[in-house]
C-alpha cells in the first residue's frame, strides 16, 4: 500500500521516527528542579532525582564500601574483587579512593575481556562452524584478542567498526609497512 504522503517526509521516515529521541541535535538542558538537592553531587543525579521524585520514589541508601568495590569490580572486570584489593581500598581512607578504583578497573585487562565478550556475542564469534563437520578456525584468537585490546585501548567506535569492515584496505600505521592490524580486525567478515 501506498503511503500517505502527509506521514512520510522525503527521507522515507515518518514524522515520529525522525522525531524519536536519539535523532534531535544535541542541545544543552538545563538540570530540573529537584527536592532533595542536598543528594546531589553531580548534574547527572539531578535529573536521576527529578524522575525518581515525579514516581514519588526516594534514591536507595549510599552502598557502604565493600559493596560498591563489589559492585563496580563486577561491573567492570565481571570478577569478584580480591582480598588484596578488598583490604587495600578498605585502608585507603582519601577522598580520591573511589576514583582510584574505578581508573585501576578500567586499566586492567579484564575489563577488555569482560566488554568485548559482549562485542564477540554480537559478532557471532566462534572458533569453529560448530556444525557435523565442525571445521575449526585455527586463527579465530587472532580476531578476538583484537576486540579485546580495542576495548581495553578505547578504541572509537567507528574507527573500531571501520578496521572490521574495512581494516584491510586502511593505510598501516605510521612507520609499519602493511596493516597487521586492519587486516586481524577483518575477522569480523569471516568468523
Amino acid at each position: 500500500q501506498p503511503q500517505q504522503a502527509s506521514a512520510v517526509t522525503k527521507s522515507g521516515y515518518s514524522r515520529a521516527q525522525k522525531s524519536f529521541w536519539s535523532f534531535q541535535p544535541l542541545r544543552r538542558v538545563e538540570p530540573p528542579p529537584v527536592k532533595n538537592a542536598q543528594w546531589v553531587r553531580t548534574p547527572i543525579d539531578t535529573f536521576v532525582l527529578a524522575k525518581l521524585e515525579e514516581k514519588g520514589l526516594s534514591p536507595a541508601p549510599e552502598a557502604d564500601r565493600l559493596t560498591f568495590l563489589r559492585r563496580a569490580t563486577f561491573d567492570l572486570t565481571g570478577l569478584p574483587p580480591t582480598e588484596t584489593e578488598i583490604q587495600a581500598f578498605l585502608a585507603d581512607q582519601s577522598a580520591e579512593a573511589y576514583g582510584l578504583v574505578i581508573e585501576r578497573l578500567l586499566a586492567s585487562p579484564r575489563y577488555g575481556e569482560k566488554w568485548g565478550r559482549n562485542w564477540l556475542d554480537v559478532a557471532r564469534y566462534a572458533d569453529s562452524t560448530g556444525a557435523d563437520e565442525d571445521h575449526r578456525y585455527v586463527h579465530s584468537w587472532r580476531y578476538r584478542d583484537y576486540v579485546i585490546d580495542a576495548f581495553n585501548k578505547d578504541v572509537p567506535y567507528n574507527q573500531f567498526l571501520r578496521e572490521q569492515i574495512a581494516g584491510d584496505l586502511l593505510p598501516p600505521p605510521t612507520g609499519e609497512e602493511v596493516n597487521t592490524r586492519g587486516t586481524v580486525a577483518t575477522g569480523f567478515l569471516a568468523l
